[in-house]
């Protein structure tokens, strides 16, 4: 109910009667007062005192009667009346003071924005100054620690830079002199031979570690100093082997130990090591690894070794910096290319023994050929295939060696010792091979070192056909020498039916005739060397082949008009160089004990080489066949 309210509001404001102008003048009354006039209505009629019990609606009618009555004073009707000229320049008033304190307000901004910008300036420039002042200091503080750590460093190596200075001298001094004072590098540097060994003269140059390991030391070569130069190393070789299950193999061990020592005049240490011992990191600073193959599960095994021997170590105490081995040995079994040929396919049933063999053969070739040039030590690699080993040799000194996997037999443990020694430290074209060896060595007997290096000669390239040809002419110089130099002439007009059209030739593959460039070499025992090259060309197959994909999008842009180009024909790629095809070198030499012959070898050749047999084998055969019957003819006529 609003009846009670609107008493309450009443109870404040009384209504009086009109005054002049006809509205209501308000007044304070008393609360009686207003009551009465509220209750009583001005309208005829009295008041009802049930109208407090009324519902709703008739209470709204009451208040629209109430609102309807004028009530207070018109504050307009009482004020005097301002006219427009008043009125216009009151605004033109209101208006300047306010585009006066506007004006005034805008140029404090501008002044506190131009402070701003001021203190900004200010503090950027501050905060460069306090920039360069720490610059400078951190710069002055890390080349200080640079200093530090640079004498630091130095002095605790400067030991192993003297001995590193030393051993370049020693080297460079070997080779000069022709022999080496150092176990663990070897090749030819600028014409020097780089090799270590001892220095008696009566001794061959010993050869342990890689070319590449020579090259790179041979680098930081520097001047000699006025006095002698002598180097002292250690001499390591590691050893990985079954003892318990290589009942064999050990006694071959054993007795190379002997002739490393016999070898060398500085003692050499060989540590043993089983597949599952716990082998060191960088292979203890070895220079040559020796593992057996049969002592391994497969090709894994074979990788973790190598993973762990093969990393460099950093030095520890004051100590020099670990080298790994830069060349592994691996022995291998006859027969691992030959499974499909009796007796090794029945060796290969049970097992797989011989394949098995052959995956650990392969794998140490992909690792030494997947070394990163420059980032990673080089690594040589020598797998040696022997047959089964006897107990002992026979009395009889009879030594086969034949590159890859040809020969048949067994071997005795002395034999296979020296051939692992020739092929560890002494024969330069044992690197990067394989070979196989059978026969037998007696240990009272020995070979000396023109037949060794005879026997290893057919490494190179490797030897595809060797023929006697006779003794030469009397006379000790090879110029001189008609039956040398006749032959010579004779193999030149050979090998003119391979110039020009290969029509008639019986090859599928066109070639190139070249001038060898081999020249006479005494470690090789020539003392006079002439021949040519056989070089076959790059053909459609191999690398240039092309799919059928690949020939419909060659035909798509012939007929385009060559407007589109294939990446592989933009010219931003530039030239590539051609890749090796391999060839037939054919030679006639003779040697130091005056004997004139005449061998075939494999030329022109890489690891990613596809060997090309069946030209290989017409230009040999072809050759053959020429040789014996100018052969024969001297036979005949004694000319």
């Amino acid at each position: 109910m609003l009846f009670p309210s609107i008493l309450s509001l009443a109870a404040t404001f009384a209504f009086a009667g009109k005054n002049q102008s006809g509205y209501g003048v308000a007044a304070f009354q008393s609360p009686a007062s207003i009551s009465q006039r509220l209750l009583v209505p001005s309208f005829s009629g009295r008041f009802n005192p049930l109208r407090a019990n009324v519902d709703d609606d008739d209470d709204e009618d009451f208040m629209d009667e109430l609102s309807a009555r004028k009530l207070g004073i018109n504050i307009g009707a009482e004020l005097p009346k301002i006219t427009q000229e008043e009125i216009d320049e009151i605004r033109s008033k209101v208006q300047a003071t306010l585009d006066e304190k506007v004006d005034a307000r805008l140029a404090e901004i501008e002044e506190l924005k131009a402070q701003l910008e001021k203190d900004a300036l200010e503090s950027k420039q501050r905060m460069k100054n306090a920039s360069d002042l720490n610059a400078q200091f951190e710069k002055q503080s890390l080349m200080e620690k640079i200093d530090r750590l640079s004498e630091d460093f130095l002095n605790a190596n400067a030991e192993l830079r003297e001995s590193t200075k030393r051993a370049a001298d020693a080297d460079k001094l070997a080779g000069s002199m022709g022999r080496g004072v150092d176990w663990g590098s070897w090749g030819n540097i600028g014409g020097l031979d780089v090799v270590m060994g001892t220095t008696e003269s009566n001794r061959p140059s010993q050869l342990l570690g890689s070319v590449d390991s020579a090259r790179r030391r041979g680098s930081i070569l520097s001047e000699f100093d006025e006095d002698p130069v002598s180097v002292i190393a250690e001499n390591r070789v590691m050893v990985i082997f079954d003892e318990k299950q290589e009942k064999a193999s050990k006694q071959v061990v054993e007795r190379l130990i002997d002739l490393l020592n016999d070898a060398f005049s500085s003692d050499i240490k060989v540590d043993m090591y089983s597949p599952s011992s716990n082998i060191p990191i960088g292979g203890n600073n070895a220079q040559t690894a020796l593992i057996f193959a049969s002592s391994l599960n497969d090709r894994s095994s074979l990788e973790n070794i190598l993973g762990r021997i093969l990393k460099r170590t950093a030095p520890v105490s004051g100590g020099s910096v670990g080298m790994p081995p830069s060349h592994v040995v691996v022995v291998s079994k006859l027969g691992t290319e030959r499974t499909n040929k009796m007796p090794y396919s029945m060796q290969n049933i049970l097992g797989g023994k011989l394949d098995k063999l052959r995956e650990i053969e392969q794998g140490l070739i992909a690792i030494s050929r997947s070394r990163l040039e420059g980032k990673q030590p080089p690594l040589d690699y020598t797998v040696v295939k022997f047959g089964e080993i006897e107990s002992s040799d026979n009395m009889d000194a009879n030594i086969s060696i034949l590159p890859g996997d040809s020969l048949d037999g067994g071997i005795g443990p002395n034999a296979a010792a020296n051939v692992l020694l020739q092929a560890m430290a002494f024969q330069p074209y044992a690197r990067n091979s394989t070979l196989c060896s059978t026969g037998s060595i007696p240990v009272e007997s020995s070979i000396d070192e023109a037949s060794w290096n005879d026997k290893f000669l057919c490494l190179s390239g490797p030897e595809l056909l060797r023929i006697d040809a006779g003794v030469g002419g009397d006379s000790d110089v090879a110029v001189l020498d008609t039956k040398f130099e006749q032959l010579a002439l004779y193999v030149r007009e050979w090998s003119t039916v391979y110039e020009g059209s290969r029509k008639g030739t019986g090859l599928t593959t066109p070639v190139l005739v070249r001038n060898s460039r081999k020249g006479p070499s005494k470690f090789d025992g020539v003392v006079a060397r002439e021949g040519v090259r056989i070089l076959f060309q790059t053909t459609n197959t191999g690398d240039r082949y092309k799919s059928a994909t690949e020939e419909k999008q060659l035909e798509k842009e012939r007929n385009d008009g060559g407007s589109k180009k294939t990446p592989s024909s933009s010219p931003a790629q530039g030239i590539v160089k051609g890749r090796k095809e391999g060839g037939v070198e054919v030679l006639v030499e003779k040697t130091v004990n005056g004997h004139i012959r005449v061998r075939a070898r494999r030329c022109n050749t890489d690891h990613k080489t596809i060997v090309k047999e069946m030209s290989e084998e017409v230009i040999v055969k072809s050759f053959q066949k020429a040789v014996e019957a100018w052969v024969g003819a001297r036979t005949v006529t004694g000319f």
